[in-house]
């Protein structure tokens, strides 16, 4: 058996309010639950206070009223609630706004403590899930060119058939790749992205590892081996870009990245990790997830999820789906690979997982590499409330996919895991295109042009619970919601003229008189007009306006019109337009960056406190926060009493990433610390956030 054909086994030891070597301390009587609570808080904070960005604003204006873009789904639980469930002894694991529910470690009689202190609605067990990684279909290898079929912008290597079976190619020719999307990864981890071939150049904003409590989504000391592997892999397929041996569905996205999975047969990942990274995506203003997990797990000696409860508002990761697409952010997820019954060719009904089960989200089947049969292992629906699932199928056999534990292998992988984040590309090519979509718009367009896959759409009708409305068609589904221009126009300039170049594309012919480039100089009040040409290549246009003096930069924006209606790019012009400045290389800007030019980083939007370093540690140690905005917080060091310890700081600190080292190992009152387990916390205005320390003398 090789090591992708195991079905991990996978736990959270780790949350944003709970350290992880907690779970290890407490007895066999204790056990983790969800535990609701009856009222949320009034939301009375600023954005900015609540970690919510401008661009997370911007994208829920889009399907929310002005009115109600912060909602009480953003209220954070009070720190006076969480201190009372710490005092009944019980655990803290991770606090979710969403549910309004906090994840404990606790006995029976501290539950019972809990309900009788803090208003709580129910509980409920977390829930142990397992998750089945795609399988290898060849062994990592460095790759081995092959000819194309055709001439093609790009040097696509093996990556060519699985993009040119779901239409991506021709949006990649007319410069739609995915620019101005950004897209949320949730995975096992990120291995080598920074050095691998095809990763390296990928614009990463923000990264944070829910395992380990840090910014570093790679592989970690002591962590198993594979670690990481699986999505570097599924982060290749959207974002990578090595010319001649991959290019990634959307290569021009950014991309936020977050550890969720730990890839182990002996330990369990429960739910707590997962909810936290979809809030925390959702606040940054992820337009997209791309997520190749799915969990539904059968294991009688834990407590599961079971078919009946798979009806989109059961479980935990279908409600924070929910969630999530009602602020505007489009999840799109894994079917799973349970779907042929073992030993025969039957397709087992109902063999969905979690949160594909979710509606208003894109759950993505398997299909063969060139897209005309459905994959044996891809799991089927219907969900137990009767939809049809999934929604589409993409191809999930020998995808070609970054080998994650080095820096320039590559392998092939089968598994709707695979199928994923190939949809995903199509949803961010199609945002990108059209960026005034809502994430239900997309979901649309993307079923509205689905093509039945050939074995089945005799004997089905569409939609079914195989295919769903069947093939991915990314082209279709851009030109399907109107023209389309390019992301970005081409300039060159001579010793007289800019030439300023875009490709338009459309289902119906293009109004030829409408073509057109509006231009402004920085001292005009009014655009002027020029008429696009066609240019030599297929739906390429061009026009040439004057070169300004040096250092006068022009903008612009063009517009056309075809049966559908005139549309302009940027879709929001004249209100938004395009800087007119060449480059040396004409075609620069369908390349990511180079090394060179490093990615702009966002940082966080909500407190964080990391892991001290060193740790262990012997004499002094150095705990770091980050502080979003000035307001009053406290650093404490407590015992595994609960006991207080030390204060390390109390004040206000300045925005962004405060350092505070403990030199002497001694507590308030002067005495030297014993050696063991000690807690800081972190208490601010509406969080409480925990690390663990060890001390050893």
């Amino acid at each position: 058996m090789t090591t992708l054909q195991r079905i991990l086994a996978l736990v959270v030891i780790v949350s944003s309010f709970g350290p992880p070597a907690e779970l290890a301390a407490q007895s066999t009587a204790h056990q983790s639950f969800w535990v609701y609570l009856t009222q949320r808080s009034p939301v009375n904070l600023p954005a900015k206070v609540l970690g919510i960005s401008e661009r997370a604003l911007v994208r829920r204006a889009k399907v929310l009223p002005a009115d109600r873009l912060i909602d009480q789904y953003d209220a954070p639980i009070p720190v006076s609630v969480i201190d009372q469930i710490r005092g009944t002894g019980a655990t803290v694991r991770t606090v979710s706004r969403w549910l309004n529910a906090v994840s404990v470690n606790a006995t029976a009689d501290q539950l019972a403590a809990i309900a009788s202190l803090v208003p709580v609605s129910s509980t409920a067990p977390v829930v142990d899930l397992h998750f089945r990684k795609p399988q290898a279909s060849t062994q990592p290898s460095a790759v081995s060119h092959r000819a194309l079929d055709k001439t093609t912008l790009f040097s696509y290597g093996p990556s060519f058939d699985q993009l040119n079976t779901i239409n991506i190619i021709p949006l990649h020719e007319m410069g739609i790749n995915g620019t101005g999307v950004l897209l949320g990864m949730l995975d096992d981890g990120f291995n080598n992205h920074t050095t691998h071939a095809a990763l390296k150049n990928i614009r990463v904003v923000a990264e944070y590892d829910f395992v380990q409590q840090d910014f570093n989504t790679s592989l970690a000391p002591g962590e198993n081996p594979e670690q990481g592997i699986h999505g570097a892999g599924t982060l290749s397929s959207i974002a990578g870009f090595a010319s001649g041996t991959l290019v990634g569905g959307a290569f021009g996205v950014s991309v936020v990245l977050a550890k969720t999975e730990i890839d182990s047969v002996e330990i369990h990942l429960e739910e707590d990790n997962y909810v936290a990274a979809l809030e925390w995506m959702e606040r940054l203003g992820v337009d997209i997830a791309s997520s190749s997990l799915g969990y539904r797990d059968f294991d009688t000696t834990t407590y599961s999820y079971t078919y009946s409860q798979l009806d989109g508002h059961s479980t935990i990761a279908a409600k924070a789906a929910t969630i999530a697409a009602q602020k505007g952010l489009l999840l799109v997820t894994a079917m799973g690979n349970e779907g042929r019954q073992t030993g025969t060719s039957s397709f087992l009904l109902g063999t969905i997982v979690t949160p594909a089960d979710a509606d208003s989200i894109i759950a993505v089947g398997a299909a063969s590499l060139d897209g005309t049969t459905l994959a044996g292992f891809s799991g089927v629906g219907p969900t137990s409330d009767g939809r049809t699932k999934p929604e589409v199928v993409a191809p999930g056999i020998n995808v070609w996919w970054v080998f994650g534990n080095s820096t320039s292998d590559y392998w092939r992988v089968n598994g709707t895991s695979a199928a994923t984040p190939l949809t995903a590309s199509a949803a961010a090519l199609l945002l990108s295109a059209h960026p005034e979509l809502t994430p239900m718009q997309i979901r649309q367009a993307l079923m509205n042009t689905a093509i039945p896959l050939s074995g089945l759409s005799a004997a089905l009708s569409i939609p079914n619970n195989y295919e769903g409305y069947g093939l991915v068609d990314a082209y279709d589904a851009v030109l399907g919601v109107g023209l389309a221009f390019s992301n970005l126009p081409i300039v060159t300039a001579n010793d007289t003229a800019y030439r300023v170049t875009t490709w338009i594309s459309s289902k119906s012919t293009l109004d030829a008189s409408s073509l057109a480039f509006y231009y402004r100089y920085p001292s005009d009040s009014l655009f002027t007009r020029v008429a696009l040409l066609p240019g030599r290549n297929a739906h390429e246009y061009s026009a040439s306006i004057p070169k300004p003096p040096t250092g006068v930069i022009p903008v612009g924006y063009f517009t056309a019109t075809d049966a559908a209606g005139q549309r302009t790019s940027p879709f929001d012009a004249p209100n938004h337009f395009f800087t007119i400045q060449p480059s040396s290389d004409s075609l620069r800007q369908f390349f990511p960056p180079v090394d060179s030019v490093p990615p702009a980083v966002l940082l966080p939007t909500d407190y964080v406190l990391s892991n001290n370093y060193p740790n262990p540690f012997n004499s002094t140690t150095t705990i770091r926060f980050y502080a979003p905005t000035t307001a009053r917080v406290e650093l404490v060091v407590y015992n595994l009493l609960g006991q207080r310890v030390k204060s390390l700081f109390s004040g206000t600190p300045a925005p962004g990433w405060n350092p505070v080292r403990w030199n002497d190992t001694k507590d308030d009152a002067g005495h030297s610390i014993s050696s063991g387990v000690y807690f800081a916390r972190l208490t601010t205005n509406h969080s409480a956030l925990t690390v663990k320390l060890l001390y050893l003398k």
